[in-house]
């Protein structure tokens, strides 16, 4: 009878707690987040924030097929989005302000940005976008908070 309980008891073991552990005592990288970008630097309240979520540096390159593209409504001059189920890894963000509310990033007739925009970790390029190294973060924790500066 012993035996039968302390089997059950180490199979219920395995079977359920194992699982989500990796060999680290770190959460498996099954594990879903939620993500929090507070926008921070916006000069009106006009138009909105467009997102674009990338998780791969093919993703992030890719301009018009974001991983999780979002529009985020201003208020106060600041804009919050809340991103939830994503799993843990590397992630990069990249924000504009839309102040036409057009969808497209405006630019000069050099094709330089009209409009103010923002990468994570606040990276900026120096003829265009900044590499993902450079943006990317990690999302290794149930909630994680970051800035992204829109100038």
């Amino acid at each position: 009878m012993f035996r039968l309980v302390s089997f059950k008891i180490i199979l219920s073991f395995v079977l359920f707690v194992l699982p989500t552990y990796a060999g680290d005592g770190k959460k498996a990288e099954s594990s879903k987040a939620t993500l929090i970008v507070n926008f921070i630097g916006l000069k009106a309240n006009e138009g909105n924030v467009k997102v674009a979520l990338a998780n791969s540096k093919k993703n992030y390159n890719n301009h018009k097929n974001p991983f999780i593209g979002l529009t985020i409504e201003i208020k106060d001059n600041s804009a919050v989005a809340i991103i939830d189920d994503i799993a843990y890894g590397e992630y990069a963000v990249k924000a504009f302000h839309d102040r036409d509310s057009n969808d497209d990033l405006n630019t000069n007739f050099l094709g330089m940005p009209i409009e103010d925009y923002g990468f994570s970790n606040d990276a900026r390029g120096v003829f265009g976008p900044p590499d993902w190294s450079k943006a990317k973060f990690k999302v290794d924790k149930d909630t994680l908070k970051i800035e992204v500066t829109i100038k």
